[in-house]
């Protein structure tokens, strides 16, 4: 189920070789009860992406509450010479119901 989301961006910013930041905004339907953004720090591998490897922070997240949108901004330690991307994924909480939509950067 995808959260109902009106607007979302995503920006990277590859500040040096071994350095990206991240920003992610999204606004939804209404006032949920909360609404959260993990971001995940994935490498291309031999043509496909996964999880990054060999760096300490890999994931960074937010939740704000009784709010219709959330802002986030983090920064990523990266090793030079690789191709990196983002998932990003925003969940919305109202009463019982949980939904989230997930998003994908582009390279940098």
């Amino acid at each position: 189920v995808n959260a109902e989301v009106i607007n979302a961006t995503i920006s990277t910013n590859r500040l040096s070789n071994t350095s990206a930041k991240i920003t992610t905004d999204a606004s939804f339907d209404g006032i949920k009860d909360s609404c959260s953004c993990k971001i995940t720090l994935q490498e291309k591998y031999n043509g496909s992406w996964r999880k990054a490897t060999g760096v300490t922070k890999k994931t960074a997240s937010k939740t704000s509450y009784s709010t219709s949108g959330i802002f986030f901004t983090t920064n990523f330690t990266l090793i030079k010479g690789k191709v990196y991307r983002v998932k990003v994924a925003f969940t919305d909480k109202k009463g019982s119901r949980t939904s989230t939509s997930t998003y994908y950067s582009g390279s940098f």
